[in-house]
């Protein structure tokens, strides 16, 4: 059996418009750190305003990405689509997975998010980009309308695990608490069968939220986190951690 995690890693969501705003909420979670546990920080891309400008974009990512790494803090890059659950873009080109591989081809982060279910032939491409210049891929499927079947959540994570990704994650929703137990115990068996990968799992909403604070127990490798009081359903605080 593999060993279990102590403590999951704390991933704190940034969703700001632009760079200033970017920059204030980095300072404000490098300052936190010094009295919580802050291991990663995801720049949700989705919510950027220059996100379609490269050089602006790597401008932001490269004073991002030295301020955290100096404060022991890794930087995950995600753009999140539309489809699933993610801000609406502005634009259609470059695509996500284009963007995708400007980040990890440049090390502007030190994993970036690749959807499971967008287009096989880009995210197998960052996939393999990503590999080359040492950055990880969390794989990723989110349901924002319901939880799977067991055997559907173990599918994919087999599909992700297949695809290379070196750390594979779903996000579904709760209608009840056995959805919940649905959930961890696919969390359970992906973590002892795919020994070589890291496994996320996160059941959404109020009902979820033991999820986000004990999905470790099962083999969760990582949850979000915010700074301060919740402003959503079964989010949680740092200071939790």
């Amino acid at each position: 059996m593999r060993e279990k995690i102590k403590r999951p890693v704390v991933c704190v969501p940034v969703t700001a418009k632009n760079d200033s705003e970017i920059y204030y909420q980095i300072d404000k979670i490098i300052e936190k750190k010094k009295t919580a546990n802050i291991d990663m920080v995801e720049l949700r891309a989705d919510y950027f305003d220059e996100l379609s400008n490269a050089d602006k974009l790597k401008e932001v990512l490269e004073e991002i990405h030295n301020k955290l790494n100096k404060a022991g803090i890794k930087l995950l890059f995600t753009i999140r689509s539309e489809a699933e659950g993610g801000e609406k873009l502005y634009f259609k080109e470059p695509s996500i997975n284009i963007i995708n591989m400007f980040i990890a081809g440049n090390k502007l982060a030190d994993y970036v998010d690749v959807e499971y279910f967008s287009d096989k032939k880009t995210a197998d491409m960052v996939v393999k980009i990503a590999k080359k210049n040492d950055v990880k891929v969390i794989m990723s499927s989110h349901d924002f309308e319901k939880t799977p079947s067991y055997n559907e959540m173990i599918k994919r994570y087999e599909g992700m695990y297949e695809r290379k990704a070196d750390i594979i994650k779903l996000a579904v929703m709760p209608k009840d608490e056995a959805d919940v137990d649905s959930l961890l115990n696919a969390i359970s068996e992906t973590y002892e069968k795919y020994q070589d990968v890291d496994v996320i799992g996160i059941s959404m909403g109020e009902l979820g939220r033991r999820s986000r604070t004990e999905g470790y127990i099962f083999g969760s490798f990582l949850t979000f986190a915010i700074l301060d009081k919740a402003s959503a359903p079964g989010q949680v605080s740092v200071d939790e951690f």
